[in-house]
């Protein structure tokens, strides 16, 4: 037959409450500054467009970015990057 329950014991993982005079006031702090700031949760911006052209062009630019392993926008990055001399 089981133990019965011993209710006294569970009390020792009650939560211990604090005097009214040792409990820490609320202090607001100060306005954060840029630099303390979280990351912001929106999430990224994307866009997407469509492009029209030959078939062939297209074929090449897909094929150029399956084997550098690059997403079509990173790729177009760098080409648009290397077209106006950033590079």
């Amino acid at each position: 037959m089981p133990k019965s329950l011993d209710l006294d014991r569970l009390k020792q993982f009650e939560p211990r409450k604090l005097a009214a005079e040792t409990a820490p006031s609320y202090v607001r702090p100060a306005a954060p500054s840029e630099h303390d700031r979280w990351p912001s949760r929106e999430p990224v911006q994307d866009g997407q467009i469509s492009i029209k052209g030959p078939l062939s062009t297209i074929r090449r630019f897909q094929k150029l970015c399956k084997e550098d392993r690059r997403t079509y926008a990173d790729m177009m990055e760098i080409l648009m990057d290397n077209f106006e001399g950033k590079v």
